[in-house]
């Protein structure tokens, strides 16, 4: 009898330290929050429309999440573009303030996942360009970091849409040339500099987003590139040459905010010109340089001068321009042939007369 009752008294004590240490299902698991949403600035800086400040409201969708949100222990999938998007917003909006604060105050002890930034399709991000995908993750992850103060996570496994995106063929295209001519402008400008466009790219696979976002934003992805071009650029010339060696005054411009080194290359279009090689410059950050470049006139008439720059490999930067020019002065090489025609004429001309006088008299 009283090792039945201590086998009873032992069953019952393991049962209820059982139940004292065993969590709950809620207990057990882990709630996922997903905070991304549609770009509402555009890679032009230019705000699309007015729909983030209501959906960060404590009734928003994306304020419920962030004002309610479900029991510890939860984990947060956060897109930085869209902390970005609030942050900038944040001076002049309290809604969007008070969504940040609340956003890191009840986050404060959960665990931080970076959604790649502008939470791109992933499947079709790692076919196009596997080493950007890489870039949206660890710029989310760094930017991430910054605005919580704390370490952020990648697991490169998550997934925050349930349903595949299909991406139309113009953003796919506009995506892939404005990603390698962008990548191209790196050669020479500051990477950082590049940054904010570079990570924004990824709106154009953004997953989630409609065919009408996509059209969007693959053209202003090429106005975006083209507006990054112009920022290193020269300046287009008519010019008049009255003398056979000239100096020719050409304005290169670097709206940059850091100094760029450059290749400056001129290709006389026709033989009338002849100009020096290549000349390698350094323009200093946000100026205006005006170089003197030397031409030698070969013949008169007008002719026309390719200019572009070209980075250290000799790959040409952005749009070339066309340098105009009027030559009116008579090179000695010209004039000395001129001439020696002139008198070859003459000289016809004599033996012509000689022999007419030579047959009349015969």
């Amino acid at each position: 009898m009283k090792r039945r009752t201590s086998a009873f008294f032992l069953t019952l004590l393991v049962a209820l330290l059982t139940i004292g240490f065993t969590p709950t299902s809620a207990q057990a698991a882990t709630s996922k929050i997903y905070l991304f949403d549609t770009p509402h600035i555009d890679l032009l800086g230019a705000a699309l429309d007015n729909g983030l400040s209501t959906s960060l409201l404590p009734t928003g969708r994306l304020g419920q999440m962030v004002f309610t949100p479900p029991e510890k222990p939860r984990t947060w999938f956060i897109d930085a573009a869209l902390i970005d998007e609030v942050s900038a917003l944040a001076p002049k909006d309290p809604v969007a303030q008070n969504w940040l604060t609340e956003l890191k105050t009840t986050s404060i002890d959960d665990t931080i996942v970076a959604i790649p930034y502008g939470h791109p399709e992933l499947s079709l991000a790692r076919r196009l360009a596997p080493s950007e995908l890489t870039y949206y993750y660890e710029s989310s992850q760094a930017r991430l970091q910054v605005a919580f103060g704390r370490e952020v996570l990648i697991e490169r496994g998550a997934r925050w849409t349930k349903k595949a995106t299909v991406i139309i063929a113009d953003a796919v295209h506009s995506y892939t040339i404005n990603r390698r001519a962008l990548a191209l402008l790196t050669t020479v400008v500051p990477a950082q500099q590049l940054d904010d466009l570079r990570s924004k790219m990824s709106y154009l696979l953004a997953s989630g987003s409609t065919k009408d976002e996509q059209s969007y934003f693959a053209h202003n992805a090429d106005m975006a590139l083209a507006a990054a071009n112009h920022k290193l650029r020269i300046v287009p010339g008519k010019y008049r040459l009255t003398s056979e060696h000239e100096k020719v005054p050409i304005t290169l411009v670097n709206d940059f905010a850091t100094p760029i080194r450059v290749t400056l290359q001129l290709t006389p279009l026709n033989s009338r010109i002849k100009t020096g090689g290549p000349e390698t410059v350094l323009l200093a950050a946000n100026s205006k340089t005006q170089l003197s470049i030397s031409f030698t006139v070969i013949a008169p008439g007008s002719t026309a001068v390719l200019a572009e720059f070209r980075n250290s490999e000799g790959k040409a930067l952005g749009d070339s321009v066309i340098l105009a020019l009027s030559l009116s002065v008579i090179s000695p090489a010209v004039a000395w042939f001129t001439a020696g025609a002139a008198i070859l004429l003459f000289m016809a001309a004599i033996a012509q007369s000689v022999r007419r006088v030579k047959r009349s008299r015969k």
